[in-house]
């Protein structure tokens, strides 16, 4: 093998690993932008049909907590709505009222994919387990958006949800 062919596959291989070494790079870096504690400000829900919602209206309470070792633990709740049940109806009203789940996340690129564990709704067990959003971080803002899945709010219908964060300090 000649001199010239060595330093073609050594150039080949160090270019491929600084390719590959990028790619993790990004991943990296976005994980470490993500972990920590954000406040909810705004959940926004567009259903098949057109129309747009404030699930949990315009002030919804929540909080999703991102680690560095990879799991999402997240809560929502509508702001004014919830007061202590006196009866199955209320019940039932507040967990209509609410979202929870958590899981392992990973992320590629501007997509990160939940491995749903546990939640308080069924819909994400299953074929539904892997959850994937995707997502923009504008310094202490962060934006996260489903694509089109069944809903969790009205069963049988489609929807696109973005969830609109602020970085807990």
């Amino acid at each position: 093998m000649g001199v010239a062919c060595m330093k073609w596959i050594l150039a080949l291989v160090f270019a491929t690993c600084c390719l590959f070494r990028t790619e993790f790079s990004f991943a990296d870096d976005a994980a470490k932008q993500l972990a920590g504690t954000w406040k909810v400000v705004s959940l926004l829900t567009k259903f098949d049909g057109g129309d747009i919602v404030e699930p949990f209206g315009p002030n919804p309470k929540g909080r999703l907590v991102l680690t560095p070792e990879g799991v999402w633990i997240i809560i929502l709740t509508g702001a004014n709505n919830r007061g202590p049940a006196k009866n199955l109806e209320e019940k039932a009203a507040l967990l209509d009222s609410m979202l929870a789940y958590s899981g392992k996340y990973t992320i590629e690129g501007n997509r990160m994919t939940i491995g749903v564990d546990m939640s308080w709704n069924e819909i994400y067990s299953g074929a539904n387990q892997n959850q994937t959003r995707f997502f923009i971080i504008e310094g202490d803002k962060l934006t996260i958006r489903s694509p089109e899945i069944v809903s969790a709010v009205r069963p049988g219908q489609k929807a696109v949800a973005t969830l609109l964060l602020e970085r807990e300090r």
